[in-house]
């Protein structure tokens, strides 16, 4: 495949804001709508979804926010791989694929199982279409293994620019930044109310810490709930606060931002609160609950994809506040799934491309 030269972005709500917005690519189809879900209303609260899916026609989600700064700047805009970590099914891992397969480069991954839903399965049978090569391990906990034998005994040819998982760095966040300006822009324009909650997903931080800063930044008044996929110790309010000020410093460092400084005082001063829910997690990160089950088929019938690594738990949490009474007046989910159908890019034999390994737990779970 011949590689295509990325278009960069020139109109990210950042450029209006910043005197010096940083590069972006045109990878996103932005700004993504919102629409009111009544079938997700509780008994005083009304909810709208931000249409996250819609953000791409190669692969949508939130993804492709972060990437949108990720990919524009070193080490990750020059013509190397790019390695990164996921499990079998990540979504980050497709979506770094899918993004840099037209550009002509290769996304060398370091795997983790997880439980092999069919959703799994076909992201894991797109990641080998597209020609990925996998460093696998039974389990996060094995990641070092993993790094060991890609840089000394299984080194391929051309060794990749290392890319923080889910893409969330500081730069990653920006796309999230820029996010939380656009959805002000669309409650400035009335199409939807100010959300008195704001329901997002969790795992690797950058989403949510970029959400607070772009909210903030926009004077959204809300409360931003973040629903975790992952345990405690790998996801917490240390590594989102901390991640969210490195998101600010950036901004002042990078792109001229002489506002508030402190991040406390910047959320403080907009009227933005926040809070994390581990009350979703279930057995694990990727193992499916019955709750988050239930919103995936729930949603289907609505038109609404998600699925029960993230946005499922997210919508369960959601779900059962809502019908605590928790929350009152307008709520706003965060759908960070994305609802491509990606099984034409599924190629013949792909099975025959995986590890022996991850070859033999498929083997095993399609036994079952």
């Amino acid at each position: 495949m011949s590689a295509t030269r990325p278009n960069h972005r020139e109109d990210s709500p950042l450029a209006a804001l910043l005197p010096r917005a940083p590069r972006c690519l045109r990878l996103a189809e932005l700004p993504t709508p919102v629409e009111r879900a009544p079938w997700l209303d509780g008994a005083s609260a009304e909810v709208w979804v931000k249409r996250d899916d819609a953000s791409s026609s190669v692969y949508g989600g939130g993804k492709v926010r972060k990437l949108e700064y990720v990919l524009a700047h070193p080490p990750h805009d020059g013509d190397a791989p790019v390695v990164s970590i996921g499990g079998i099914g990540s979504h980050h891992l497709l979506a770094v694929a899918l993004f840099l397969r037209p550009l002509g480069r290769s996304l060398h991954a370091w795997t983790f199982d997880q439980v092999v839903t069919p959703h799994v399965r076909t992201n894991l049978a797109v990641l080998m279409s597209c020609g990925v090569r996998l460093w696998d391990v039974r389990s996060r906990l094995g990641i070092p293994w993993a790094a060991a034998r890609y840089y000394l005994w299984e080194r391929p040819a051309r060794t990749g620019v290392w890319m923080t998982p889910g893409a969330s760095s500081e730069l990653g966040a920006l796309g999230f930044v820029s996010a939380g300006l656009e959805l002000a822009r669309q409650i400035e324009e009335g199409a939807l109310p100010r959300p008195q909650r704001l329901y997002v997903t969790g795992g690797s931080a950058g989403t949510a810490a970029g959400l607070l800063v772009g909210l903030a930044l926009a004077g959204v008044s809300t409360h931003v709930r973040v629903v975790s996929a992952v345990e405690p110790v790998f996801f917490n309010r240390f590594a989102l606060r901390g991640l969210a000020r490195k998101t600010l410093a950036t901004l002042r460092r990078d792109a001229g931002y002489a506002g508030e400084a402190k991040l406390d005082a910047l959320l403080a001063g907009a009227g933005v609160t926040w809070s994390i829910d581990h009350g979703q997690v279930g057995a694990g990160y990727a193992v499916p609950t019955e709750a988050g089950r239930a919103e995936v088929e729930r949603s289907a019938g609505r038109g609404l994809r998600l699925e029960t690594t993230y946005t499922g738990k997210c919508a369960a949490a959601m779900r059962a506040e809502l019908a605590r009474g928790e929350v009152s007046g307008p709520v706003l989910l965060w759908n960070t799934h994305a609802g491509n159908d990606l099984t034409p890019l599924i190629e013949p034999g792909w099975e025959d491309r995986l590890p022996r390994r991850v070859r033999g737990l498929l083997e095993r779970e399609s036994a079952r």
